[in-house]
């Protein structure tokens, strides 16, 4: 809905983070002209002087900066708002949206976000690949995909990312494992211990390893690593040895009383987000995948 304006409104974004015209065009895939043009639009329309021009780059004004601190939900919402629209207008159409889901967003989320999707929009065919977080953003930027669904953080410039949801990583161990009696009284096992001791944990590349290893630093060589939620819990408790993993991975065996959660110093927790190339515009269906995805996702958060 209203492309051009919302395109103005974007760009106003772009520029405030990118602090020049002509790198906010490059990042958009547009030319200078366009992108101050855009610029010059935005704020006739808005009766405002947004940027102050300088031969350095610009900055925002004081209201300028006003503005710009709102624009992330307003946009938000415009891209909801024209997403259901869109899939009002064809519902009845068969369509096809393929996304890339990183291993832990598969195993403890995706299945009730797709449920959820074709109970309400059963035209549209859902294909999912799985793969790690890194591989999804690949995928991604190849155009392999419509979109992806990560966990942690990224910094490539040719994609962007947008937050849905949190997740939290906890210290587990098998019942017996001398860390138990240590959660049993509430004594937290240091980042210095952590470090020393081999743990159980998941490959190269993947965003839990990323979330434990900023969180940590530098590792001793691991007890095992793993590349899905599953066979990480399955190692743990073969090889005996302690594990970060996401709660949700291990509520059914803590519940069982066949694995402890272990108190820390630190808190590992990573953002999931939806990941889409730099530029492009959430189709209907992207947005309305969206807008499913992060209530349930709050209501799983809830009941952890």
């Amino acid at each position: 809905m209203y492309p051009s304006a919302v395109s103005e409104l974007e760009a106003l974004l772009t520029v405030a983070h990118a602090g020049s015209i002509s790198k906010a065009a490059r990042e958009l895939g547009t030319n200078q002209q366009t992108m101050s043009a855009r610029i010059a639009r935005a704020e006739k329309a808005l009766g405002i002087t947004v940027f102050e021009r300088s031969p350095y780059g610009v900055s925002p004004t004081e209201k300028g900066q006003m503005l710009i601190d709102a624009l992330p939900d307003l946009l938000a919402a415009c891209h909801r708002f024209s997403g259901i629209a869109a899939s009002l207008r064809s519902d009845n159409v068969p369509r096809h949206l393929t996304l890339a889901v990183s291993n832990t967003v598969a195993e403890l989320y995706y299945p009730g976000w797709a449920a959820e999707f074709h109970r309400q929009h059963p035209t549209v065919k859902l294909s999912m690949v799985q793969a790690n977080s890194r591989e999804v953003r690949q995928l991604v930027a190849d155009s392999a995909v419509d979109f992806g669904l990560v966990e942690g953080e990224a910094g490539r410039h040719d994609l962007e990312e947008r937050i849905i949801g949190t997740d939290e990583l906890v210290l587990a161990v098998p019942t017996g494992h001398p860390w138990s009696e240590r959660a049993a009284v509430h004594n937290a096992i240091s980042i210095e211990e952590l470090r020393a001791t081999p743990l159980v944990i998941r490959e190269p590349g993947s965003g839990s390893r990323k979330v434990v290893e900023d969180a940590l630093g530098t590792l001793t060589e691991p007890a095992g690593e793993f590349g899905s939620l599953s066979a990480q819990r399955a190692g743990m408790i073969a090889l005996a040895s302690p594990t970060i993993i996401a709660r949700g991975a291990i509520r059914d065996q803590v519940t069982l009383g066949r694995i402890v959660i272990v108190p820390t110093d630190t808190v590992f927790t990573r953002n999931l987000s939806v990941v889409m190339r730099r530029g492009s515009e959430a189709s209907g269906d992207i947005s309305e995948f969206i807008r499913i995805a992060s209530p349930i996702l709050s209501k799983h958060e809830q009941s952890q």
